[in-house]
């Protein structure tokens, strides 16, 4: 009988030779032992494959699995949640390093919450604190409040990797699971659902190099073509997958927002203009942006996409 519950530790896996020994030694060593890791390796093609055979003939609570081709971070995560037995579930990328007190930490204050986060230190590629936090570059809310949840559109406090949650957060999330990059989903899921929490630790010591997917403290990239559609496209597929929600509490705000939103195709909306001047407290709410810098990006993000 088992007295304490089956944790899964969900590992997503690509090239990443270099730095998951370094994470698989932080999580084989965590004060909570109850645990297994699942690793889908999405078809590497350096050393991964030989480093992850051999830790999973080293410790039998290791499972590793390989896809036959390269199907992308978003499917192979998944595809490592659906093989995952735990009453909890964590996202863990290859590249970090785990506090060694983060299961046990997390397991005790999830409470009846459906997902639970925290706080990361950034290192670099060397393992070297850069002596910044995830909450020094984004505002580390208490999400499900409905005026909070509005930040979801255009930013997240939720980072994958500090994520841990409940097995009954997917029947919630699988019917959107090719559509949005699963850690921002499943926050918004909790969200509205009210069922959320941050743990204010750093549990997570959190690498930057160059082959980061998403890096916490962004690169100026200047004008690229592009990216005024694909933004106005990422924002308009958040609103709109939110507005669809069932639980939203806050739904009336979400159906206005697109309506005014589509106007931009039009040219500059003085109407969503307005709209989000007014409701800009709400909508920043997770961005850690000045007044000035708040006029600018609404100004952009009220104008035709050309």
């Amino acid at each position: 009988m088992r007295n304490t519950p089956l944790v899964s530790v969900a590992m997503a896996t690509y090239n990443g030779y270099a730095f998951i020994a370094e994470q698989l030694e932080s999580i084989l060593t965590q004060t909570f032992s109850d645990f297994e890791i699942i690793i889908v390796d999405d078809h590497s093609t350096d050393d991964t494959r030989t480093l992850l055979n051999s830790f999973r003939q080293r410790d039998k609570r290791i499972q590793v699995f390989f896809n036959e081709e390269n199907i992308g971070y978003r499917q192979t995560f998944y595809r490592a949640i659906q093989l995952c037995k735990g009453e909890y579930i964590l996202f863990c990328d290859q590249d970090d390093i785990w506090v060694n007190h983060k299961l046990e930490t997390l397991l005790s204050m999830i409470g009846n919450n459906l997902l639970i986060f925290s706080d990361s230190e950034l290192i670099n590629e060397q393992g070297i604190s850069m002596n910044v936090k995830l909450s020094d570059t984004v505002r580390m809310l208490q999400p499900g409040d409905p005026l909070v949840n509005r930040g979801f559109v255009i930013g997240n406090c939720v980072w994958g990797h500090t994520i841990m949650f409940h097995h009954t957060l997917l029947k919630y999330t699988s019917a959107q699971q090719n559509i949005h990059p699963h850690d921002w989903w499943f926050a918004v899921i909790s969200s509205h659902l009210d069922r959320i929490k941050y743990c204010p630790m750093v549990l997570n010591y959190y690498r930057q190099h160059a082959m980061n997917l998403t890096q916490a403290v962004p690169v100026k990239a200047g004008r690229v073509p592009g990216r005024s559609k694909a933004e106005f496209e990422l924002q308009l597929s958040r609103i709109k997958s939110i507005a669809a929600l069932s639980f939203n509490r806050d739904q009336s705000f979400y159906l206005h927002w697109e309506r005014l939103f589509l106007k931009r195709r039009q040219g500059f909306s003085f109407s969503l203009f307005t709209f989000l001047i007014a409701n800009r407290k709400y909508i920043f709410s997770l961005k850690r942006k000045n007044l000035l810098s708040q006029i600018v990006e609404i100004r952009k993000m009220s104008t035709g996409t050309g």
